[in-house]
């Protein structure tokens, strides 16, 4: 009896031996898929290399693919206020050339009312009218949030009337208002922008 206890004692051992570094090998992949970084966010991994990105859509369920076209980091005095991105389908710029993604990442806490104070002002340094501004500004009060440090607002353009605002990736507010969008982008973008030099490195501009 004694020798038969310890004859299964050691295929015991010999099977634990054996399965040990199977249950190993198992738990290290688990490891690398948990810790595997999520390809479909907005940040790129290198600052020069155009990036795929995905964004949300009004008309399918299937993802937008764009790419990143340029950026720009948005300094007041000496304040780093924001980093912004803009990616289009195939990572080159051209005017009323749609979808189109503007994406802010804040370095700084701002609350809603700065932000909307602050794109009208910049709606009268681009020329439009007080009279077109009362007539799109209610959009702001939904479109704007309180910002965070770190916070992500992105402005997706599908096509000439539907647009969207995402908040840290997640649908925000939905418009179909042509005017608005025109206008939003234009801060950025116009050739009227307050911050030339912003928008040459935006747009990829030599």
């Amino acid at each position: 009896m004694h020798i038969e206890n310890r004859w299964r004692l050691g295929q015991i051992l010999l099977i634990t031996m054996l399965a040990t570094p199977q249950i190993a090998l198992a738990k290290y992949q688990a490891s690398i898929d948990y810790n595997q970084p999520n390809q479909d966010k907005f940040e790129s991994q290198t600052t020069n290399a155009k990036q795929p990105l995905s964004g949300s859509s009004t008309d399918t369920d299937v993802p937008l693919k764009l790419i990143q076209v340029g950026e720009a980091d948005m300094d007041v005095l000496w304040f780093d206020v924001y980093l912004a991105k803009l990616y289009s389908i195939d990572g080159i710029y051209q005017p009323r050339r749609f979808p189109l993604m503007l994406d802010i990442e804040y370095h700084r806490d701002i609350s809603a009312q700065e932000l909307i104070d602050a794109t009208i002002d910049q709606w009268h340094e681009n020329g439009i009218s007080s009279a077109e501004i009362n007539q799109i500004k209610s959009h702001l009060t939904s479109a704007w949030p309180d910002v965070k440090q770190n916070d992500r607002l992105s402005f997706i353009i599908h096509n000439e009337q539907q647009a969207e605002f995402l908040f840290n990736d997640k649908p925000f507010y939905q418009l179909a208002d042509q005017r608005f969008s025109e206008a939003f982008i234009g801060i950025w973008l116009s050739e009227k922008t307050t911050h030339p030099k912003l928008r040459k490195q935006l747009i990829g501009a030599k």
